[in-house]
């Protein structure tokens, strides 16, 4: 029995010295050279339009990361023809027209970056946006005095309209309450729109999220291409990846930025070319 006694101790000992010597392995994870990360919006507002180019850090560098410089940057018309240089701002980090420029409806672009001894292109169409006719509020208590389903209390956002384009249509919809944009990870996957759910003509078409009295809330509606919808599907999918046994492997979303040099070099990031159609509103203080 003692001997028994003796054996219980040096295990626990052994387990406890076991703890105390864990040791810190950090894994040798595969360098990369890094990449271009490129950021962009294009739209039909007059406006100094603009992009951002910077380049991808590896999992252990510390550094944040930093905007790349030496790009020639150039916007073409749908037949190569050249429009208007980018030149780099450093006051904004970006690259930016010398001066307010406004991309026409209907008309297809392409963005043109020269990096590296590599020639990037980006293409895309400013589609007509949709019509937004009247945005409107009802309370909590109205929609269930309706017989309408709520979630949470506070007013919530309708809007009615239309399409203008035939076939499937995507948008991306910015939504900004006192001048502070909502943009968590939910507000986001929620910004991202097809038509496919709401057809050509909506009627109460709900805007997501609750708002409170004295609220002013403004919507910004961009159209988007396919494949910048694609891509944004695709990262609100990495949004919500957690990691697990079921959860697929984490990939960058597909770039809709060509490498016409060396295809088997894509950058990161997109390019999106954009109608903007815009309403606001102030939610009224009930008497």
């Amino acid at each position: 029995m003692q001997s028994n006694k003796y054996k219980i101790l040096s295990l626990f000992v052994a387990v406890l010295f076991s703890w105390g010597c864990q040791e810190i392995i950090e894994i040798d994870l595969q360098q990369s050279n890094p990449k271009l990360v490129i950021e962009g919006r294009l739209v039909n507002q007059r406006s100094f339009q603009s992009i951002k180019i910077s380049e991808s850090l590896n999992f252990y560098d510390t550094a944040g990361m930093k905007p790349f410089t030496e790009a020639l940057v150039s916007l073409l018309d749908a037949d190569g023809n050249f429009l208007v240089y980018f030149p780099y701002n450093p006051e904004d980090s970006a690259y930016q027209t010398r001066n307010p420029l406004e991309l026409e409806i209907d008309k297809s672009y392409i963005l043109q970056i020269e990096a590296k001894n590599e020639i990037l292109q980006a293409e895309g169409k400013i589609l007509q946006n949709a019509t937004l006719d009247s945005i409107y509020y009802l309370s909590a208590e109205e929609l269930q005095n309706l017989g309408q389903p709520t979630f949470g209390d506070g007013y919530f956002l309708f809007v009615n309209g239309s399409l203008n384009n035939e076939g499937i249509e995507y948008f991306k919809l910015d939504i900004t309450v006192n001048d502070t944009i909502r943009n968590s990870r939910g507000d986001f996957s929620n910004s991202v729109l097809t038509s496919e759910f709401f057809g050509n003509e909506f009627q109460a078409l709900p805007i997501p999220g609750s708002y409170d009295e004295e609220d002013s809330v403004g919507l910004e509606l961009y159209t988007l291409n396919e494949d910048v919808y694609r891509y944004y599907e695709e990262f609100i999918s990495l949004l919500f990846n957690d990691g697990g046994v079921f959860s697929s492997p984490p990939v960058n979303p597909t770039t809709n930025i060509k490498n016409l040099t060396s295809p088997e070099n894509e950058p990161l990031g997109f390019i999106q070319f954009s109608s903007i159609q815009r309403k606001s509103i102030v939610i009224e203080k009930s008497e």
